[in-house]
């Protein structure tokens, strides 16, 4: 067996990535939407 302790076990290799969870609620980070970057310029 690897030496790693119990307190590892749920930590992955490297840390965590991404934002925290402060809310303790294990939501998914959301992305703001940008119209202006994926719809094409309209000329009215």
């Amino acid at each position: 067996m690897g030496k790693h302790s119990e307190k590892d076990d749920d930590e992955p290799k490297g840390g965590r990535p991404g934002p925290a969870d402060h809310g303790h609620e294990g939501g998914m980070a959301t992305r703001e939407n940008a119209p202006e970057l994926t719809e094409p310029d309209r000329e009215d």
